[in-house]
């Protein structure tokens, strides 16, 4: 009998552990579900703004082709001020650092679905090495921007950005890109060497679109499935 108490007491216990332990899973789950559709509304507006990153980016290439005088030397100069948008996304990681830091990733017993944890978290990492590596030309890019925007033109066209470039109007955009602006064919040597940078740029933004990024949003997506369907969060 006292074998039998014992050992009815230990399965108790440990029973009342797995449900402590399942409990803890499903609240870290349902910030977790909070933090990923972040993450995606994060990777939407990225791509968004890589789009328009990679459209001015052709239009400047195809403006470098005529006389940068007038005109198009301002319409140069209103587009060039965009392109030193590096594209860093700051990700919604911190419960999950909270998990990994307090030594409850044991509480998650779906090993695939942890597996898949650990998979975004590494593809994140991944995406900031590029991130970093852009900003360092964006860094370079505004330096020659610096050099080939006159300082009165630039002032206007300072409190513009590209993330929030939809809520400008056309009339605005038509106002900025149209401002008398002296002849940039001095600059030449200047303008090459901003636009082999900029091409680099525009092919690591479309690659994010491709791959990288897709592949964060689609892991993301099916992590909230699984998550949802594993721990019957609606």
């Amino acid at each position: 009998m006292l074998f039998f108490a014992v050992t009815l007491g230990f399965f108790v216990e440990n029973q009342r552990e797995h449900y402590i332990e399942h409990v803890r899973a499903k609240d870290f789950s349902k910030t977790l579900v909070k933090d990923l559709h972040n993450d995606t509304a994060l990777i939407h507006d990225h791509k968004k703004n890589a789009g328009l990153y990679i459209a001015f980016a052709d239009t400047l290439l195809a403006l470098s082709q005529s006389r940068l005088e007038g005109p198009s030397a301002s319409r140069f100069s209103f587009y060039t001020r965009f392109m030193y948008w590096t594209g860093a996304i700051t990700w919604n990681n911190a419960t999950f650092e909270q998990i990994k830091n307090s030594g409850s990733l044991r509480y998650f017993k779906n090993y695939k679905l942890l597996e898949k944890m650990m998979n975004y978290e590494a593809i994140t990492k991944r995406i900031d090495m590029e991130a970093y590596n852009n900003t360092i030309r964006g860094n370079l890019l505004l330096k020659q921007i610096n050099v080939i925007i006159e300082p009165i033109h630039h002032q206007k066209l300072s409190k513009y950005f590209l993330v929030s470039l939809d809520t400008i109007s056309i009339k605005t955009i038509e106002q900025l890109s149209s401002q008398n602006s002296e002849s940039l064919e001095s600059n030449r040597a200047e303008i090459k060497e901003l636009l082999n940078m900029v091409v680099v740029q525009q092919r690591n933004f479309q690659r994010n679109i491709d791959v990288s990024w897709k592949e964060a949003e689609d892991l993301a997506i099916e992590l909230i499935s699984d998550l949802k369907k594993e721990y019957h969060i609606e």
